[in-house]
């Protein structure tokens, strides 16, 4: 045996985050879990995504920008006639549509998608320049907030897209509020409801308000 060498010795044990020689120099891949009996319930779900953001881990993973996959980049662009220069942005923390001109415009209008933190069927959207904030509706009106764990901001930050409501592109629809679609308004940004009785509800202008362009992300 080579003076200084010693063979490995392997016992029962799950090891997370090692590099590839064994060591704890690992810097390609984190990962996160918890050990259950049987299937985990959706407390230790949320725990698990809980510790994560809490952690601020981010990024797009390497996943090509421009499409609703998760891990990809997006920005997403308004489609109504007077305002397609106009994109979905977090500002103060409230989402608002804006038209692009400073980095630091760029940075805000670009979102994570990440699988619904309520429905992995569905998606959720993680600020860019914020790792652990996701878009969110309160009181109908979307905002940039950091994810609780709790299940309720997990319900408001989770969203299902279908066919834009225009006839083209894509529409958002509230994941706990089914036929509310994520809509701009007078440059605020909320869930509505086609007829509803909120001012932001109203029918004119409501499936191109609905209706966003997913597009390469501004940052």
């Amino acid at each position: 045996m080579k003076s200084g060498y010693s063979p490995m010795h392997q016992e029962g044990a799950i090891v997370l985050g090692t590099g590839g020689d064994n060591s704890n120099a690992d810097v390609g891949s984190f990962f996160e879990g918890a050990m259950t009996t049987g299937v985990p319930s959706d407390a230790a779900d949320s725990a698990v995504q809980a510790n994560i953001v809490s952690a601020g881990y981010g990024g797009s993973n390497g996943v090509p920008g421009g499409s609703l996959t998760p891990g990809s980049s997006i920005s997403l662009r308004a489609t109504t006639a007077c305002c397609t220069t106009r994109y979905l942005r977090h500002a103060n923390g409230d989402a608002v549509t804006s038209v692009i001109s400073s980095d630091l415009d760029k940075a805000d209008a670009t979102w994570i998608v990440r699988r619904g933190l309520a429905n992995q069927s569905c998606l959720s959207f993680e600020s860019k320049n914020y790792p652990g904030d996701y878009l969110r509706h309160s009181n109908y009106q979307l905002h940039r907030q950091p994810f609780d764990g709790s299940g309720l901001m997990a319900q408001d930050a989770t969203f299902c897209a279908t066919a834009g409501n225009s006839g083209a592109y894509t529409s958002f629809q509230s994941n706990n509020y089914p036929g509310y679609d994520i809509r701009h308004y007078n440059s605020n940004v909320y869930i509505a409801h086609n007829g509803g009785a909120n001012p932001w509800d109203t029918t004119t202008l409501w499936a191109q308000d609905t209706t966003w362009e997913v597009t390469a992300p501004w940052a």
